[in-house]
């Protein structure tokens, strides 16, 4: 059933492994008795749509993983994340060993149906105060993960969000991007030392007419791929394309750099026959040599972006 509009927050325990137990157990983030954080001078986010088909799911996982682990980031953000998936994810030691993460069943998922979400896993030297999710206006079992959290004296608010699928759905999509908005002011309100990062698949490119309306939408925020990497880079995520983005706002954070990742094939495979050329196939002697095609870690290539924290 299609959600009328925004609702109350759901507050989200965190999940953390236990290493002596060896079982993934939940607590309120207020809740949670943190050693003295580290003192970060650098942030690292990512943002990646991995797909929720099954096609060579476990060769991509297989891919997919290391990449992430390799990263070393602090923030990252899936979407399309199946419960399958989800249960591979959360069984990597490095996973266990670095990060609390949002989901380890499904249970924040919406849409029953294909049963994926989006799901963050947050290292476990930052200071996650809040772990929110907000449904909103959608027809697809859509969300907002929203996480704030302390770095010193700045507080640092993240979301992510997989907006509506489908070129129709574009007043669908304004509506979930204000609603961000609007979560993003309310957990800013009165305070004068934030960092908001709005990240994820946003489902329309940057070169549609579309873009022009939905980036009114957040006039004050930066999209940081035109920003790090001139205007002119297309910086296409999904078939030439620019679906994903890292939106930023901050006075004393400043972006470094950013850049594609999972872009790299992981192996080629045979593409499906057409009928028709089923139909020559059967008809004809001649045999052609079989097409292939590039498998990579998601139908979607990710982003990963960097934040000098020195100010901070």
């Amino acid at each position: 059933m299609a959600s009328l509009g925004a609702q109350h927050p759901q507050t989200l325990p965190i999940w953390h492994y236990d290493t002596v137990k060896h079982q993934w157990r939940s607590q309120d983030p207020t809740a949670h008795h943190y050693k003295k954080p580290k003192v970060q001078r650098f942030l690292r986010a990512i943002t990646y749509n991995i797909w929720f088909n099954k096609e060579h799911q476990q060769l991509r996982f297989q891919s997919l993983s290391p990449l992430l682990q390799q990263s070393k980031a602090h923030i990252i953000c899936l979407q399309e994340v199946t419960k399958s998936i989800l249960e591979q994810l959360i069984s990597q030691p490095w996973v266990q060993q670095h990060y609390f993460v949002s989901d380890i069943d499904g249970s924040t998922f919406l849409n029953g149906q294909e049963s994926y979400g989006v799901v963050m896993l947050i290292d476990k030297s930052l200071y996650l105060r809040r772990l929110l999710s907000f449904p909103y206006h959608t027809e697809q079992g859509r969300q907002l993960l929203f996480a704030e959290i302390q770095l010193k004296t700045e507080k640092l608010l993240v979301g992510t969000v997989h907006l509506e699928s489908k070129r129709d759905k574009e007043t669908i999509r304004s509506h979930q991007l204000q609603t961000c908005q609007s979560v993003f002011n309310r957990y800013a309100m009165n305070r004068p030392n934030v960092t908001r990062l709005l990240m994820g698949d946003f489902n329309f490119d940057s070169e549609w007419v579309e873009n022009g309306k939905q980036m009114n939408i957040l006039k004050h925020w930066t999209d940081l791929w035109p920003k790090l990497n001139g205007p002119n880079s297309r910086g296409s995520t999904f078939k030439n394309g620019r679906l994903d983005r890292i939106m930023f706002q901050s006075l004393r954070v400043t972006p470094i750099k950013m850049r594609i990742i999972g872009n790299i094939p992981i192996g080629q495979f045979p593409k499906p026959k057409s009928f028709s050329e089923n139909l020559l196939s059967i008809f004809s002697f001649y045999k052609k040599t079989p097409r292939v095609s590039p498998v990579f870690p998601s139908d979607h290539f990710g982003l990963m972006a960097d934040f000098d924290l020195s100010r901070v």
